[in-house]
């Protein structure tokens, strides 16, 4: 534009003078508070909804690696409060009326459970979808159908998402174990009455004696689960594999009193009624 039309009135002048100004002010401008996503820095655990839906809209336009986005989410959730079993059907049964999802608390199954069903969903209803069919066979919501056993349960029904690296990362180390599940008796304490028969189930693990040759080829959000108890050997802890700075193998889990990241080894230190580890991976 030819600023000389303007010549013979100032005032002219010095209103063009002020819209030109705003006009860079505008192109140049950082972005301000409003252009920042709506969770901005609070850890996940303190998401709202709508904080949930923003986040996973920006995490997936972002960040394109599946793994990478269940290390971050995972370590977005760290010092979420632990809490034992705080989901359950949602109301739509009256066995076990806790939500169907919850950002405030985990145990070391849920967190494991939220976390990647969010890595692998754009957005909440997604994620609810998704959570869904990681919890429950079949993702049919009901007690008897949720994924309690994780041997016999929980890892069978997730095989369309993961596959066990037990045997291949741990070689001629695995050890055999069984164990017996009475599913009877188990719904019985929620007042349901089922016929199922006990059913005797055959697993294997890799001993905690043989895990520092394995550690090396731990995989990023490979789901890894704690075998306790020498003489009637059972899963009863898991958590995720992460690695920090200087490359060490971490354990990022759900336990007392908030979900936490350490080094694998270290954990495993202080608990030593762990015998091994399981180890999943996904497909």
């Amino acid at each position: 534009m030819d600023l000389r039309i303007f010549s013979r009135s100032p005032r002219q002048a010095l209103v063009l003078a002020i819209l030109l100004t705003s006009v860079l002010n505008v192109r140049c401008r950082p972005p301000g508070p409003d252009a920042l996503p709506v969770y901005g820095d609070k850890p996940l655990w303190q998401f709202t909804d709508a904080d949930l839906e923003a986040y996973l809209r920006d995490l997936h336009a972002r960040e394109p690696d599946l793994r990478r986005r269940v290390v971050e989410i995972a370590r977005r959730t760290i010092g979420q409060p632990y809490k034992l079993g705080p989901l359950g059907e949602g109301g739509a049964e009256p066995y076990d009326p806790d939500p169907l999802y919850c950002l405030t608390a985990s145990d070391c199954v849920t967190f494991v459970e939220q976390t990647w069903a969010m890595a692998l969903s754009r957005d909440k209803a997604e994620f609810l979808d998704t959570l869904r069919r990681i919890r429950y066979r079949e993702g049919r919501i009901g007690l008897l159908t949720r994924n309690h056993f994780t041997e016999a349960d929980w890892n069978v029904n997730n095989a369309w998402l993961f596959e066990s690296t037990t045997a291949a990362l741990g070689g001629a180390s695995v050890r055999a174990y069984k164990l017996t599940i009475n599913r009877r008796t188990f719904f019985e304490k929620y007042g349901l009455n089922t016929d199922a028969p006990v059913q005797q189930w055959s697993d294997e693990y890799i001993p905690v004696a043989s895990l520092e040759r394995v550690l090396p080829v731990l995989a990023d959000a490979d789901v890894i689960e704690f075998v306790k108890n020498e003489k009637s050997p059972f899963v009863g802890h898991l958590g995720l594999i992460t690695h920090d700075a200087n490359g060490t193998v971490m354990l990022l889990h759900s336990g007392e009193p908030a979900v936490q990241e350490l080094p694998l080894m270290d954990y495993l230190k202080r608990h030593p009624t762990i015998v091994g580890v399981k180890a999943l991976r996904a497909r």
